[in-house]
């Protein structure tokens, strides 16, 4: 009974385990998904170039849905990987977003990276909420790659570090706090061992407490043995009495015998 608590605790300890490398790993599933793919560091262009680039985006939304999957098909025939990776992000925004219902070309910005690509972040409302459309456009070798990520309002994009560590530390604590409860509840389950294996002690003992002897019966006192019955004897008397009186020449009436015993036949011989 012992054994199998100690394997039911380390199967719970194990099991808690696991479920918190579980949520770890989910959050971090989470948090990786929602980190922007395409970099949005670089410098900002010009009025005409940012207009040009804006309008540029929002006529790749304007497609309908028919259409992309009929240039889709095209370009897995004669293009690239990238381009049909495109189309595959504007496909799949459609059928999980809708239709688009407006584009705050005013909310957009371009900005021109390092490698000599442009980037534009362009506000977007669909049907079925609201998100930015990212695109990279490279105009020196025509490469493309587009993504849509959550739209963050100014107020959260303007987060402190000390707002960000303080969120930081409230996980940790919560986090520190589920490892201690876990190993409280099994510091007590294990606490519990020492009263389960006293209770099975006194079962046990119980159980094999051995039955009383029984009390012994006293034996009945022997019965005193019988003297020599001489009641039959008067007749020897009375002749040994007259033998002595013949020898001692006397009456055998003045003869006093004080005792007369009977001699074993050894004796006698």
């Amino acid at each position: 009974m012992r054994r199998l608590m100690k394997r039911a605790a380390a199967a719970v300890l194990m099991a808690a385990c696991l479920m918190s490398l579980s949520a770890c790993s989910a959050k971090q599933d989470d948090a990786a998904a929602k980190v922007p793919q395409i970099s949005m560091e670089g410098t900002p262009v010009d009025e005409n170039m940012a207009i040009s680039k804006k309008i540029q985006a929002a006529q790749d939304l304007s497609v309908s849905l028919e259409q992309l999957n009929v240039q889709k098909a095209m370009y897995e025939k004669v293009g690239t990987e990238d381009s049909v990776n495109y189309f595959n992000v504007l496909i799949d925004a459609k059928h999980e977003f809708g239709e688009v219902r407006d584009v705050d070309l005013d909310g957009a910005s371009v900005v021109l990276l390092s490698d000599g690509s442009y980037t534009v972040a362009l506000p977007v409302t669909f049907t079925e909420g609201k998100m930015q459309y990212v695109v990279n456009v490279n105009d020196a070798t025509g490469k493309v790659v587009s993504e849509f990520t959550e739209l963050v309002d100014a107020s959260e994009d303007d987060k402190s570090v000390g707002s960000l560590l303080e969120t930081a530390t409230v996980y940790a604590v919560i986090g520190i706090g589920t490892v201690f409860t876990v190993l409280i509840f099994i510091s007590l389950l294990i606490a519990c061992f020492k009263l389960i294996h006293k209770w099975e002690n006194g079962l046990k003992a119980k159980n094999d407490a051995p039955a009383p002897a029984p009390v012994p019966v006293k034996a009945a006192p022997a019965a005193p043995a019988a003297g020599p019955d001489l009641s039959g004897d008067a007749e020897l008397v009375a002749v040994i009495t007259a033998a002595i009186a013949a020898y001692e020449g006397t009456s055998s009436n003045g003869l006093v015998v004080r005792s007369i015993r009977r001699v074993q036949g050894s004796r006698r011989r």
